[in-house]
């Protein structure tokens, strides 16, 4: 609290919101910059649905879908222990099951975001997935009672000093799927050493696999859609080139932003490894060929 208060005394240098989507490569990214030392410590602080007030449960990717394989999926017994019974967004109201219950503490959310995403410099750094960026805006505008602030002025509102936009996203959004639904079974999202998380018991889903690759196209064109009709050009960066030129994508990213980057500044190799695998490319596979065979499936 006090290192809030510092910070809104003294006031950032700068702010800058990574736009990102799931798998996307955003938390390579986050652990790239956080690793520099001046670029913040970016991280998604505002991972809250405002109709619960906690980050999304695996059935809500699933959500709204016109899909009857994925309402066959929703209700199939062998995949109730990855997906859950209920919900977030179309769950129980919680307020129907705790009198208590209480929408998100937003200013608290923003004061932890200060506190844990700014460096000794003053640069604060955060990411927000578009599924739950509507849900920072509302949440944003309920708790200043400021109606009259449009949804593309939120951002500079909350954080201070908003200096950029970073948008970073897949050419392959297949790969990026069978991905998300890898993390969404094995609830691992990062891999920082040679721990081998196994592929045991993990089960393809071409339903599934086809759904999050839809919603992950969908919202890169919402992001795509934000920042044209906001008048923002984002500085873009593709998870592809960030894998194949680490140092010179992070060096071009500090420069983008504004970071003023000391003489003789070198950048730290990545502590992050691929978690691409056999089993993935094998999804892969199965996905682009369209074949769903469960026995295979099953591994």
């Amino acid at each position: 609290m006090d290192d809030v208060r510092l910070w809104g005394e003294k006031g950032l240098v700068l702010s800058y919101l990574i736009c990102a989507t799931p798998r996307s490569g955003s938390t390579l990214l986050c652990d790239a910059l956080g690793r520099t030392g001046i670029a913040g410590r970016p991280a998604e602080h505002f991972e809250v649905l405002l109709e619960t007030g906690r980050p999304r449960q695996p059935r809500d990717y699933f959500q709204r879908s016109n899909d009857p394989g994925v309402w066959a999926l929703l209700d199939d017994p062998e995949f109730q222990d990855v997906l859950g019974e209920y919900g977030g967004r179309y769950s129980e109201h919680p307020v129907g099951r705790d009198p208590a219950w209480r929408q998100p503490d937003f200013p608290g959310l923003v004061e932890e975001a200060l506190r844990k995403g700014t460096t000794e410099n003053g640069v604060l750094g955060t990411k927000i997935m578009w599924a739950y960026f509507r849900d920072f805006v509302r949440l944003a505008r309920r708790t200043s009672g400021r109606w009259e602030v449009p949804p593309c002025d939120v951002p500079g509102s909350v954080l201070p000093n908003l200096r950029r936009f970073v948008w970073i996203r897949r050419r392959d959004t297949t790969r990026q799927a069978v991905s998300l639904w890898k993390a969404l079974q094995t609830q691992q999202w990062r891999r920082d050493s040679d721990d081998d998380i196994g592929s045991k018991g993990l089960r393809f889903s071409f339903p599934a696999v086809d759904h999050l690759k839809k919603r992950i196209d969908e919202h890169n064109e919402a992001w795509q859609g934000f920042f044209a009709g906001c008048g923002v050009e984002p500085l873009k960066v593709v998870y592809e080139d960030l894998v194949e030129d680490y140092e010179a994508t992070v060096f071009r990213l500090l420069d983008g932003i504004g970071v003023d980057v000391p003489e003789g500044f070198t950048v730290e190799a990545p502590g992050m490894r691929r978690q691409a695998d056999e089993l993935s490319e094998e999804w892969v596979d199965l996905y682009s060929s369209r074949k769903y065979i469960p026995s295979a499936g099953k591994r």
